[in-house]
């Protein structure tokens, strides 16, 4: 008998509907939820990917400041060995030498230029969250190696100077350069040569920066082109 009026109880219309509505409006309390957090998360992961978006675009700011610099250092490193060339040609007999080309080259072993490497946004993008959140993870090593190897620009560049600049402390130090420094404040490029020409260190010293490197060009166009490739693929993947 209770079986009997349950059963009664339940196929009544107005519990039908109350039934209905309950589960229309769980229903829609559930897809409420679902919805939500489905907006929340598309929100979260659009706001990474703007950040990343941004940090990116810093970062390829720093590569085109690099390769500023680099292409500054080819064509340093590239007049250098041409101005090597030049007086080791004459070097028995500057007084052939073209005046305006021992005013051009003279000088260029006695100065240092200086360049100094940044990576400050790419320190910054390791540092945070967003390097692992990089969906593509061949631009993340891309971007790595390429900063790996303007790096390496950078020490090829410093060996080269740093060489020069040991083999022109050696000849500063002979006594008869020092004097005639001291004695003589203006001077013309063949007089000075020829003082340094007299000790065998000057001549080690143009042989070292005419071959260091025997394509500088080559050399650095190579890290160019790295640059160039990465800035290529953010730009690809991040318009």
């Amino acid at each position: 008998m209770m079986k009997n009026k349950l059963k009664r109880f339940i196929i009544r219309p107005d519990f039908r509907r109350r039934t209905g509505d309950f589960i229309c409006n769980f229903t829609a309390v559930v897809l409420g939820i679902l919805i939500t957090f489905a907006g929340t998360d598309w929100m979260e992961e659009r706001k990474t990917e703007n950040e990343i978006k941004d940090a990116l675009f810093l970062v390829k700011n720093e590569l085109l400041i690099n390769r500023e610099y680099i292409k500054e250092m080819m064509k340093d490193e590239v007049f250098q060995q041409r101005g090597a060339l030049y007086l080791f040609q004459y070097k028995d007999s500057l007084d052939k030498a073209s005046p305006d080309s021992l005013d051009r080259y003279c000088n260029f072993s006695l100065g240092q230029q200086g360049f100094l490497y940044t990576n400050d946004a790419m320190e910054m993008l390791k540092a945070s969250s967003l390097m692992p959140a990089i969906k593509d993870k061949r631009l993340t090593t891309q971007i790595i190696k390429t900063y790996k190897e303007i790096n390496t620009a950078f020490i090829t560049f410093d060996d080269f100077t740093d060489t020069k600049i040991e083999h022109l402390r050696r000849l500063t130090e002979q006594a008869e350069v020092q004097f005639f420094l001291d004695e003589n404040e203006n001077y013309s490029p063949a007089e000075l040569w020829n003082v340094l020409f007299k000790f065998p260190g000057s001549i080690q010293m143009l042989r070292l920066m005419s071959s260091m490197h025997s394509n500088p060009t080559q050399v650095y166009e190579y890290y160019l082109k790295q640059i160039d490739d990465t800035i290529a693929a953010i730009d690809e993947i991040y318009k």
